[in-house]
């Protein structure tokens, strides 16, 4: 069966639990210090753990908007990737961002969650916020994903 790096560390997280788990196999997720800190299948909430450094900054010292982005479209794709079985996978067809206030640096957390799932469509949704300030969100987010069952190679 074919699966996806970032999908097997969320499952056995899920399994195993433990201190955060960093995100190792995915570029983007490496250069952002991406960790899992919360993967509940039941629920099919994630929770990852930021600490993005000062190539994501921009001219006013806080967090460049696209950076805000990617992290919230992580959080998102994560949650319907760990309710997803191996063999599928799914990618953003939709994204709406919502930015709340300035992001300045330091540790992040964002929350991704399952609005609605279908065989071929997932809704999602994602907030954003410093990990030592829960009560203020930075950023919130809403996206659709297309689910896809992945081809074995030829």
């Amino acid at each position: 069966m074919i699966a996806i790096p970032d999908q097997l560390d969320l499952h056995r997280y899920a399994r195993e639990g433990g201190p955060p788990l960093a995100l190792t196999t995915n570029p983007m997720g490496h250069a952002l210090n991406t960790r899992i800190r919360r993967a509940d299948v039941q629920a099919e909430i994630v929770e990852l753990l930021y600490e993005p450094g000062k190539m994501f900054m921009q001219g006013a010292g806080v967090l460049q908007g696209g950076a805000v982005s990617t992290m919230l479209d992580f959080a998102m794709a994560f949650c319907v990737l760990l309710a997803l079985p191996e063999g599928y996978s799914c990618s953003t067809t939709n994204l709406n961002v919502n930015l709340l206030r300035a992001a300045k640096p330091g540790r992040y957390v964002a929350i991704g969650q399952p609005e609605r799932r279908g065989r071929q469509l997932a809704h999602t949704r994602a907030t954003l916020f410093l990990e030592d300030e829960p009560d203020r969100l930075i950023a919130t987010a809403t996206s659709t994903l297309l689910i896809t069952k992945l081809k074995t190679p030829s």
